[in-house]
């Protein structure tokens, strides 16, 4: 099943040679981050596309400029890359570097605060910060009414915050305290509740909520 996951995700992983590009690619990224076997499969069945990677001209470049830029350490690297494998095929020039800049400026974060955003939530690596972030901290700061300090301080401890989705999540569950009457700062303190459970904790029937 994996295997079949894996040929239809990237069919030219036929033609590739086992010997001569899959295999040494492969060795190159366990060797690198210290991958053990579950963690290798687990890393190439979530992203073949990474079979098609040149370790040398590819993988090891990206990765040794990530780790550089957040001044992660081995096991924080392999914990990103584990948990966020297709972040082995982003651009650190055009995509990682610049969202990282971006994010970094619009919370004020230090190199400490920006490093534990990202490797608790690797996913936002993956992110546009542009129509994707930008419009969920907004959203945040303008209904809410957060200062800079307290957006920052809320996201550094809660990194999710950042991938929840605006239309899905935010916006609905915001409309749905309004409606019930309670404060809406209970978007926040029941954001990682489901629906049926955050609508019961305002008093809100189901249909008003988000679906989940």
């Amino acid at each position: 099943e994996q295997l079949r996951k894996v040929v239809a995700r990237v069919p030219s992983v036929i033609g590739h040679s086992f010997e001569s590009n899959i295999a040494p690619s492969l060795a190159g990224l366990q060797k690198q981050l210290s991958l053990n076997e579950a963690q290798l499969r687990k890393v190439v069945v979530a992203w073949p596309p990474v079979i098609g990677l040149s370790f040398e001209s590819n993988i090891a470049p990206s990765l040794a400029a990530l780790q550089e830029r957040l001044s992660l350490n081995d096991e924080q690297l392999r914990k990103v890359v584990v948990k966020l494998p297709s972040v082995l095929s982003l651009s650190f020039e055009s995509n990682i570097c610049p969202s990282l800049t971006a994010l970094q400026k619009r919370l004020s974060l230090d190199e400490t605060q920006l490093q534990k955003v990202v490797v608790a939530m690797p996913s936002v690596l993956g992110l546009s910060f542009e129509s994707n972030i930008t419009p969920k901290l907004n959203f945040l700061q303008e209904e809410l009414g957060l200062s800079d300090g307290d957006l920052r301080d809320r996201v550094v401890s809660f990194p999710v915050l950042l991938a929840l989705s605006l239309e899905k999540r935010y916006r609905p569950r915001l409309k749905a305290c309004r409606t019930a009457g309670v404060d809406d700062m209970r978007v926040l303190s029941l954001i990682t509740q489901t629906d049926s459970v955050f609508c019961k904790s305002i008093g809100a029937p189901r249909i008003s909520c988000a679906t989940e």
